[in-house]
């Protein structure tokens, strides 16, 4: 880069062409005055366009929402668990859990097919010796797959069905006489400390198609495979809205408070929850088709006590809030399309989307938020989502309770080419594109500065710190004034 140069003007025109920077501009005097510095080689005007909000409001898009209300006990569904007690157990006892039979032998063949069990040096070494075998975990004998050995000492093995629910309450339990004796000949069979598992039929929260079963206890937690969308219930119905919460969000913590599998609902995000009430909200707003697809999610359930404001997410009954399509609240500038909204996606704890702009109370905030959205200023994440960035073509510039102007950040007739489009209910554009760019095409660097009124004569210098120019420097001049320019090329 050469060394600064100076022009002094008292008129519009060029600077100086090509490439290079801006230092400062010297007011030597003026008696009334402005100016304006160009990007650019000759004059050029922006192209302009205007968002009219005309008599009536806008329908800003809105995301559906339903509630799940608890208003008394549940139950959840359970294992069926059962106990064996062992005594003076020899060789040739046997225990059977449903078809699969081990055998105690002194010297075992610990395989599938023998499937016989050491007897150790005490009953306890024999149970302990089982409790492996049940699991899986002695020699080549597969683990059992019905049940999971949950816990053992010196004369007992306590065992508990894989699955929650009643379908494992009828598999076999029995053993040799006086030896190797079961609570009740079948696992759930309901004696002394064989429980029933009861059924999960009637402990289900179904949001589209993904159903939720509440358990007294999650499946892998006593050693069974997971399985997806189980819900821990916890101490009380509140505890448990807390953990379907959770596993709706797939937030906390998988293999605790719901079970490892459990993903996000691809539609819904679960928000408000109170001690009895779990609020739902959609995930994003959307066009006519999404959002039909997400009002007409079923929303159900078999819990007693337990119920949801409609059959499907949409339904209108009560707190059930279809959610309302986007399709009737954009507009367009460029390549960017803006959506006004109720309520900004990440507001409920979803994925933010970007170029969403909120509609809060009157058109005219949403006025005011449309100009802080295009022209990147504001607070993202409040007046407009996270993610939008300033327009890269445009900028809001004059704002009312009825109309924002955007003007085109480039000078010249290229402008005239942006799309201005719009769908709102009672807005408009005042044509398909942007209008009234002429000359050549530039960029204003600084719009208008109007100087302050002080003396007429007398030194001031703005710095502009060597700020890069492409094409040239190209100032309008206002009223009277002498100036000096400082800049540098290449």
């Amino acid at each position: 880069m050469s060394n600064l140069q100076y022009k002094n003007i008292s008129e519009s025109g060029v600077i100086v062409r090509g490439f290079g920077g801006l230092d400062r501009l010297t007011i030597n005097s003026h008696s009334s005055g402005t100016v304006k510095i160009f990007d650019a080689t000759e004059a050029g005007t922006q192209a302009t366009a205007t968002l009219t909000q005309s008599v009536g409001a806008t329908v800003p898009a809105s995301h559906g929402q339903t509630e799940l209300t608890s208003s008394g006990a549940m139950v959840a569904g359970t294992h069926a668990v059962s106990v064996l007690t062992g005594d003076a157990i020899v060789a040739g006892n046997v225990v059977v859990i449903g078809t699969k039979t081990y055998t105690f032998k002194a010297i075992p063949d610990p395989t599938e097919a023998a499937c016989e069990v050491g007897l150790g040096a005490s009953t306890e070494e024999a149970l302990t010796n089982l409790f492996n075998a049940i699991n899986g975990d002695y020699g080549s004998i597969v683990a059992h797959t019905q049940v999971v050995a949950v816990a053992h000492d010196a004369t007992t093995v306590t065992v508990r069905g894989r699955v929650a629910g009643t379908s494992l309450n009828t598999v076999a339990t029995t053993g040799t006489a006086l030896r190797t004796v079961w609570a009740d000949t079948t696992l759930g069979g309901g004696t002394g400390a064989s429980d029933a598992g009861v059924t999960t039929g009637a402990a289900t929260v179904t949001i589209g198609s993904i159903t939720y079963t509440v358990v007294d206890a999650l499946s892998e937690t006593y050693g069974a495979a997971a399985v997806a969308y189980q819900v821990l219930k916890g101490a009380s119905e509140a505890t448990m809205l807390d953990n379907l919460k959770l596993a709706i969000n797939a937030t906390g913590t998988a293999g605790t408070q719901y079970s490892t599998g459990t993903v996000a609902h691809p539609y819904v995000i679960a928000t408000t929850n109170s001690d009895t009430v779990q609020k739902i909200v959609s995930r994003t707003v959307g066009t006519a088709a999404a959002t039909a697809v997400v009002n007409a999610l079923a929303t159900t359930e078999t819990m007693a006590n337990t119920a949801w404001a409609d059959t499907t997410f949409g339904g209108g009954t009560g707190n059930s809030n279809p959610a309302v399509t986007s399709d009737a609240a954009t507009f367009t500038i460029g390549d960017i399309t803006y959506t006004g909204v109720l309520e900004l996606s990440e507001t409920s704890g979803a994925t933010a989307v970007p170029y969403q702009i909120l509609w809060v109370t009157s058109e005219a905030v949403f006025l005011d938020n449309i100009k802080l959205a295009v022209n990147g200023s504001g607070v993202a994440g409040t007046d407009y989502s996270t993610g939008t960035y300033e327009h890269p073509q445009v900028y809001a510039t004059t704002n009312t309770n009825t109309t924002q102007v955007f003007l085109a950040k480039q000078t010249g007739s290229a402008g005239n080419s942006i799309a201005t489009t719009e769908t709102m209910t009672n807005y408009a554009f005042g044509a398909a594109t942007m209008a009234s760019g002429a000359g050549a095409t530039g960029r204003i660097m600084h719009d208008t500065i109007t100087f302050s009124v002080v003396g007429t004569t007398g030194e001031r210098v703005l710095d502009f710190g060597g700020e890069e120019f492409k094409n040239g420097l190209y100032v309008t001049v206002g009223g009277t004034a002498n100036l000096t320019f400082g800049y540098t090329v290449q």
